[in-house]
């Protein structure tokens, strides 16, 4: 039976084959003769030759001529002219390479027309594998016949493919993808025969399995060169399912890595000379498919990384036949219009992305096992020094780069947050003995981090030896630049290293980086090139960030915030000597981490209580010293840079005459006042964020602007905060009482700072230029009249009745003092009213005034008695009879003639 169906597999098939194309080309001819008897014949053919009837016609009376129409004449040369004139060329969208809707469509004719060639090679496939597993059935021939008889079908196979090309051709009419269903049938029966003698009887080692699939992808790469692309796709299909198909458990798995690798390699050969596309990706596609099937048979990390790494240098290697990839066009991906990439681009691109997906599958699978996470960490590093080193004429991969970088990061990411194999010995050092030694995994990270680093730099000599002016020098630059500081970033964030071998270790380590920087900068100002200063200041720039780094790790709080301080002064001075304009937000970013610390990390709390003095004046001062270094050393078109200086300087200033006074008074946060004074801290700092506002453009200002909008909710929420704890003093008695003497107590802390800083975010909102300088100084202005209103009210009081507030009800005495500080107020409002001839404060006066009569007669009226009440009534109609004169002389002074008082 098996004989039998082996006779109609390699006969039936043929003869049916033949006679179907018989058949095709004499419907082809028919239909072309058709078409020829059906043609019409043209116009000029008719008119051209005269027949002799025509000849001997007699000729028709001649027309009269027409007057000639001039203007009919003008427009049709102007017509003409317009047409005549070139029109630029309608963008054209370059179609897809391999999923295109021409391909789609060409593949589903294709099929239609020749779906019996996919059945039979189908059948002389599986034809091949039946003769292999009926002997086995049988018992009929031993299992080295059986390889023989199987690779003798190939071969005929492989045979009558070549002798129908030779004879009729592979894209003759009559014999069209014949001979490539036939050799390509007896690729994949070779293919079986090699499996088989492997995987089934294991009647060769590994290794000769191998060179023997290497031998018939050798014969296919050459005979896919002679045939049509319908080979090769058949090769890689069932070169795909012959594994799937031949199974087996005497032969080791491993060997199925380089037999797919092999296989998809002499993909990417067949269609080098070709360039058809669809081939190469199929390729890939069959590789990684059958590399991933072998992963799930037997897992082996080297096997699967090295295959992917042969993969991908296939990609760069084959499609051109060069050691050193040579690519040119838009970038991949494609970005700002730049159009689409070529293909040699794209398969490469496909490579890279291969080999970091490998090597990332590794380290997920591998995040419990200590030697497939370094083979992991490893592969990223070495995957990036060579496509910075090798990949040096492939321009448009360059944005590729960042792949092994953000692979490598995130796997050092999931060590910690993952629970993986590094992390875990590295943590178990909290709990070794004292003689152990260090764990050294951080070094090899920040090492492998370092090695980016150095390839990176490497490249970046390369484009500028190439092309001093070439934009892609920047791009290698901030590679250079920002793995280094990530990296240290990453693994003092997630690693908490302080916690387990200390901080001393870390820093030294992170001081290594800055110095590598350091040598970087050197040498890249010493390089030239057109974008010499923005490439230094950026190493410069991360220098800078790894010493901030390590003075972290080493320094107190507040010996930190003068380090920082100095850093900032050392970006300015570098700025000003060498014109690095990133080192100006470096400044910024400084000047905004001091604002951070001094106020909300340890900020005012650590500050106020638990800092000593000579560590408390040293950071104040040490920031005041470098805001006020900074302002000076600044260039003078640095304007953005000069307000940051300046609000920094005074924002400090104030805040450290605040502490003083907290200090002195031994706040504690606790403490009724001290609301109060963090108001007027947040209010500080919302009005150095306005006046930074004055340089700022584009997304910077927005940031700023919610920046002060954040401080100034926080400086109104401790304000309504003091407004209720003082309202508590009032009411009942509390443990803490006003402290120090009348006017100079902690009420005039709790809310004179805060009027203060309110009255002069007043005066800078009218000379800071912003549209809203008038809403802003009317808001500061109320709430620094609140605040010394609230501050005379608590005051009076204090002054009547001791440092306990809570007496019931006021006195005569208080209602008396209140009345005349009202009046008092009024009086100097108007006042300053006629200094500046100010309606306003004017109006606000006679307000003030009319509340006074108010107070007079709704509450005195009730609350005093006796002769108190009598002076009090006469004293306010003097006083009242004194405020219309002196209104009345304002009136004469401003005469309809001078100029309306604003």
């Amino acid at each position: 039976m098996g004989f039998l169906f082996s006779v109609i597999v390699l006969i039936g098939f043929p003869w049916l084959w033949l006679r179907q194309n018989a058949l095709r080309r004499r419907i082809d001819a028919l239909e072309s003769r058709q078409r020829d008897t059906a043609a019409p014949v043209p116009d000029a053919a008719r008119t051209e030759t005269p027949t002799s009837d025509d000849a001997t016609a007699p000729r028709s009376a001649p027309t009269p001529r027409r007057k000639p129409n001039f203007a009919r004449a003008q427009a049709q040369v102007a017509r003409d002219q317009a047409e005549s004139v070139p029109l630029p060329p309608a963008p054209k969208r370059s179609p897809a390479y391999v999923l295109s809707q021409g391909n789609v469509d060409a593949l589903g004719g294709w099929l239609r027309a020749n779906w019996t060639l996919a059945i039979a090679a189908v059948s002389l496939i599986l034809g091949g594998l039946f003769m292999v597993q009926y002997g086995v059935e049988r018992g009929l021939l031993s299992p080295r016949l059986r390889i023989l008889g199987a690779l003798a079908l190939g071969v005929a196979l492989i045979g009558a493919g070549e002798w129908v090309r030779r004879r009729h051709g592979d894209e003759s009419p009559l014999t069209r993808h014949l001979p490539s269903t036939f050799a390509g049938a007896g690729i994949v029966v070779l293919f079986i025969a090699c499996l088989s003698a492997h995987a089934l009887y294991g009647l060769i080692g590994s290794g000769l399995a191998l060179a023997a699939a290497a031998l018939v992808a050798a014969a296919a790469i050459l005979m896919g060169w002679l045939y049509a692309p319908f080979l090769p796709a058949i090769g890689l299909l069932g070169g795909l399912a012959a594994p799937v198909l031949v199974g087996g458990s005497s032969g080791d798995p491993i060997v199925l890595y380089p037999y797919f690798t092999v296989l998809g390699l002499a993909g990417l050969a067949i269609d080098s000379p070709r360039r058809t596309a669809w081939l190469s990706t199929l390729a890939l596609i069959v590789a990684m498919a059958g590399l991933e099937l072998a992963r799930v048979a037997q897992p082996d990390a080297l096997a699967f990384l090295l295959a992917a790494l042969a993969l991908a240098a296939g990609t760069l290697i084959v499609p051109q036949w060069t050691l050193v990839p040579r690519l040119s066009g838009p970038p991949v991906p494609p970005w700002n219009g730049s159009g689409r990439p070529a293909f040699p681009a794209l398969l490469g691109a496909a490579g890279i992305a291969i080999a970091c997906y490998v090597t990332l599958a590794i380290g997920l699978d591998g995040l419990r096992a200590t030697d497939q996470s370094w083979l992991a960490l490893g592969g990223f590093v070495g995957l990036f020094a060579v496509h910075a080193l090798w990949l040096r004429r492939a321009a448009p991969l360059d944005p590729l780069a960042v792949l092994p970088v953000l692979g490598f990061l995130a796997l050092a990411a999931l060590q910690p947050l993952e629970r993986g194999a590094l992390w875990t010995d590295f943590a178990a050092f909290a709990q070794a003995e004292p003689e152990t030694a260090l764990p050294t995994v951080l070094w090899w990270i920040l090492g492998g981090a370092a090695i980016v680093a150095l390839a990176a730099f490497q490249r970046l000599r390369m484009v500028l030896h190439d092309a001093p002016d070439a934009p892609g020098a920047t791009w290698w630059t901030t590679l250079a630049a920002t793995i280094l500081p990530a990296t240290a970033l990453l693994v003092e964030r997630l690693w908490t290293p302080r916690d387990i071998i200390g901080a001393y270790p870390v820093a030294l380590a992170v001081m290594a980086g800055a110095a590598l920087l350091v040598v970087l900068t050197q040498a890249r100002a010493r390089l030239g090139g057109a974008f010499r200063q923005r490439e230094t200041g950026m190493l410069a720039a991360s220098a800078l960030l790894m010493i901030a780094l390590a003075l972290f790790l080493l320094l107190t709080k507040d010996a930190l915030t003068l380090g920082l301080a100095v850093l900032m002064v050392l970006a300015v001075a570098l700025d000003r000597r060498f014109g690095l304009r990133i080192l100006v937000w470096v400044a910024q970013l400084g000047a905004a981490v001091i604002g951070y610390r001094l106020v909300v990390d340890p900020g005012v709390d650590f500050s106020a209580v638990r800092s000593s003095w000579p560590a408390f004046l040293a950071s104040h001062l040490g920031a005041i010293a470098g805001f006020e270094a900074a302002r000076r050393l600044a260039r003078p078109n640095r304007r953005t840079l000069v307000a940051v200086a300046e609000s920094g300087l005074a924002t400090t200033l104030g805040l450290l005459v605040m502490l003083l006074i907290a200090r002195a008074f031994d706040g504690q946060p606790s403490a009724a006042w001290f609301p109060g004074l963090l108001a007027a801290i947040w209010a500080s700092v919302a009005m150095g964020q306005v006046w930074r506002l004055r340089g700022a453009r584009g997304a910077v200002r927005v940031l700023r602007a919610g920046l002060s909008g954040i401080a100034a909710l926080s400086a109104l929420a401790f304000m309504g905060l003091q407004v209720v704890t003082s309202a508590f003093m009032l009411k009942r008695p509390v443990p803490e009482v006003v402290v120090g003497p009348p006017i100079f107590d902690t009420i005039a802390v709790a809310w004179l700072p805060l009027a203060a800083v309110l009255g002069i975010c007043a005066w800078i909102a009218g000379r800071s230029g912003l549209g809203q300088a008038r809403t802003l100084r009317i808001v500061s202005c109320a709430g620094a009249a609140l605040a010394v209103i609230a501050w005379g009210f608590l005051e009076i009081r204090r002054l009547w009745r001791g440092p306990d507030l809570s007496a019931f009800g006021p006195s005569d005495g208080e209602l008396y003092t209140y009345t005349l500080a009202m009046l008092a107020a009024s009086l100097a409002v108007l006042a300053v009213a006629v200094l500046r001839r100010s309606e306003l404060l004017r109006r606000i006066a006679m307000i003030g005034v009319a509340l006074t009569i108010a107070k007079v007669f709704l509450l005195d009226t009730a609350g005093l008695s006796g002769l108190t009440r009598v002076v009090s009534f006469v004293g306010l109609g003097l006083a009242l009879a004194g405020l219309a004169w002196v209104n009345r002389r304002i009136d004469g002074l401003w005469s309809p003639r001078d100029p309306k008082p604003d």
